[in-house]
């Protein structure tokens, strides 16, 4: 509960922060600037979740994850993984350039911007740059010590929104976004030199922490890709289908619910996973017990959100907002049902938790085809408003794999899980008529 409480405490000021970077930046820059930031995020995840081993999650779940050899061991494959998704960062930008003068992508799309490749360079450097981070952030999770980890994150934001406002102000335009990317990049890595306790932050390579590292995340490599597609895939699926000004609103409707969503998942990650994690290594007895009270709080917390964003999302946009983003709303509730499915993510940790990523693969796999394989059909066929509500829908989907593998740890109550689900479909047939 403490550590929820700070996490929830850290969230609540790096939201409030994030709010004030945005509706500064909204009165400097035009829509379209956004979209080109949320699309470089998209690429840049995609491309960082192919390479996904998840480190951080080994480090919090292993016996031997506080020894100074494994966490040499892991910083030398995170460093190697920054430089890697850097690469391949720049090799698309130079393969962008002559791709939108061969007409491949639609004029007034986000892809044919000339921003675009500029925008993914400094993206790459800003990778690069976290991959010289040490790993204490994952220390101080592992043992829920999360003031020292949230105070260098908000210092990191803070030093991020006054570069992005001087650079946008200095006539950087819509770069500054990625100029604020950068150097908050930097911020972090040096903090987490200065500020966090732990061992000495060293590179080394032992045979053996690499072989558990690698057991345990080469199936989160390919769960976190097709996690992505679920996840950020209909940025890059609209990005294409609408045209810039219409996909910048979409982004900025985005950022809100990724707001609530992260919300959710920054407590599965900081104190759920955590403790689950426990539960599994002390006590697998008291999984079920401890899931369903963890669960409970989470459907309140997810349904108080959806409620909250229906109420207030127009009023909340006239007020905070010019004029030339009064479409911003419209997307907020037609994405705000995903966040009735974010409670299901804690049968996805229970997993996870349990060893068990091999499975975890299969759970995300369903939800991110569908979204690649449907949603552009969709869009053609019943519009734009149906594909928005299908792409925050296709978690659905994952929910009977979770079910089947999650029940060897803990016993599922099917009639309570399933009533969620239920009532995220319904108030998506509603929102849908309605708009």
């Amino acid at each position: 509960m403490k550590g929820g409480a700070v996490a929830l405490g850290g969230f609540g000021a790096a939201q409030g922060l994030r709010l004030a970077s945005n509706l500064i930046m909204t009165r400097i820059l035009a829509p379209d600037a956004f979209g080109l930031m949320a699309l470089v995020l998209s690429i840049e995840i995609l491309i960082g979740m192919l390479s996904d081993l998840g480190l951080d999650a080994s480090i919090v779940r292993s016996k031997k994850g506080d020894d100074p050899a494994f966490l040499a061991t892991a910083r030398t494959m995170q460093l190697l993984r920054a430089l890697l998704i850097a690469l391949v960062m720049l090799a698309a930008t130079a393969a962008l350039g002559p791709l939108a003068a061969a007409g491949v992508f639609p004029e007034a799309s986000v892809y044919a911007d000339p921003r675009l490749p500029w925008f993914m360079a400094l993206m790459a450097l800003s990778v690069a740059i976290t991959g010289f981070s040490a790993m204490r952030v994952a220390l101080h999770n592992r043992a829920l010590n999360l003031v020292p980890v949230v105070r260098l994150e908000l210092g990191a934001q803070i030093v991020s929104i006054a570069s992005t406002v001087i650079a946008a102000l200095a006539g950087f335009g819509a770069y500054s976004l990625a100029v604020g990317a950068v150097i908050s990049a930097g911020a972090k890595v040096i903090g987490s030199h200065l500020f966090l306790s732990g061992p000495p932050a060293q590179f080394g390579f032992e045979r053996a922490h690499f072989n558990e590292i690698f057991g345990y995340g080469k199936w989160l490599l390919l769960a976190s890709t097709l996690g992505w597609l679920a996840q950020r895939g209909d940025q890059v699926i609209f990005a294409a289908l609408f045209d810039k000004v219409a996909f910048g609103l979409y982004s900025i409707g985005v950022i809100w619910i990724f707001t609530g969503r992260n919300l959710i998942e920054l407590i599965q990650r900081r104190v759920a996973y955590p403790a689950l994690a426990e539960l599994h290594r002390e006590r697998p007895h008291d999984l079920t017990r401890v899931y369903r009270r963890m669960r409970l709080i989470y459907e309140c917390g997810s349904l108080a959100l959806f409620i909250a964003i229906i109420a207030f999302a127009d009023i909340a946009v006239d007020i905070l907002y010019p004029d030339a983003y009064e479409g911003v709303a419209h997307f907020i509730r037609l994405l705000s049902v995903s966040l009735l499915l974010a409670p299901y993510k804690l049968l996805s940790s229970v997993l996870l938790t349990g060893g068990d990523s091999r499975q975890y693969t299969v759970v995300s796999a369903a939800p991110g085809v569908a979204m690649f394989a449907v949603t552009p059909l969709l869009f053609k066929a019943a519009g734009a408003n149906a594909a928005i509500l299908f792409a925050a829908l296709t978690p659905l989907l994952a929910i009977p794999f979770n079910w089947k593998y999650a029940s060897k740890y803990i016993k599922i109550d099917y009639l309570r899980e399933s009533a969620l689900a239920i009532g995220a479909v319904a108030a998506g047939a509603i929102l849908y008529y309605v708009a």
